[in-house]
């Protein structure tokens, strides 16, 4: 994870001015806003500068967040005037010191920076408690286009791999692809799975924006939100949210 927590440490301090993916996260609020109610406490991984953890905060949320970068913890800190419980650590060996969560959550690609989801489970959570996950999708129907319009074979199909490498600030990572089914066993039988929602299938994600100004999407527009409402093909899309029941045996 060094090479995660480096880049991210260059991002930081313009993260909040280069990320334009506002119509995105509200997206995933709708959701998460159904699972998560005032008075929960919640753990945010893998939490940024923390627009998210604000965002429960102000809905009267009690959030600790986690993020293996210390820069955007820095920046969270700034931002939340003590609001928050944040703290810099790594995903998979966090400790909460007995705390019990009401729900998890974890945005944007947090969890596409590690291989391996098992430690998941040993999130303490009450009976009850819901888990939202965003993670990239193994398919973008429009990006898959796009690279090969410019004879990118190989980036064009790089979702199907097990994993392949991301840059960012100059740094080089590895980045992993989970599909439902690789979250879900690594969850376990206490985990239901209630909810998918797709962000983004056929219209620009963020990192596409400048396609925006082309007609085409427009017209594509009504066919996208259908693809990424419906459970089996929301997963082909850049980004997909999934929404999770825990029940203890």
């Amino acid at each position: 994870m060094s090479s995660v927590r480096h880049a991210f440490d260059r991002r930081a301090p313009i993260y909040d001015h280069v990320f334009r993916g506002a119509k995105v996260r509200s997206a995933v609020w709708q959701i998460a806003d159904r699972a998560f109610s005032p008075g929960m406490k919640i753990l945010d991984i893998g939490c940024g500068t923390g627009d998210d953890a604000l965002h429960f905060v102000d809905r009267g949320i009690d959030v600790t967040a986690i993020d293996i970068s210390p820069e955007m913890i820095a920046q969270l800190e700034r931002k939340s005037a003590g609001k928050v419980q944040c703290e810099v650590a790594d995903m998979r060996s966090f400790d909460p010191g007995g705390c019990r969560f009401d729900g998890v959550f974890s945005n944007f690609s947090a969890l596409n920076c590690v291989a391996d989801l098992d430690w998941l489970k040993r999130v303490p959570l009450v009976s009850g408690a819901h888990a939202v996950f965003t993670v990239m999708g193994r398919i973008y129907p429009l990006e898959t286009a796009v690279f090969l319009l410019k004879g990118k074979p190989r980036k064009a199909f790089r979702r199907l791999g097990r994993s392949s490498n991301g840059v960012v600030e100059g740094v080089e990572f590895t980045v992993y692809y989970h599909s439902i089914r690789a979250i879900q066993k690594a969850l376990g039988n206490n985990f239901e799975l209630l909810e998918v929602r797709g962000l983004r299938s056929l219209m620009p994600a963020p990192h596409l924006d400048h396609l925006e100004r082309f007609r085409l999407f427009r017209l594509l527009e009504p066919v996208d939100r259908w693809i990424c409402a419906h459970r089996l093909t929301a997963v082909y899309a850049d980004h997909f949210v999934a929404l999770w029941r825990y029940r203890e045996a």
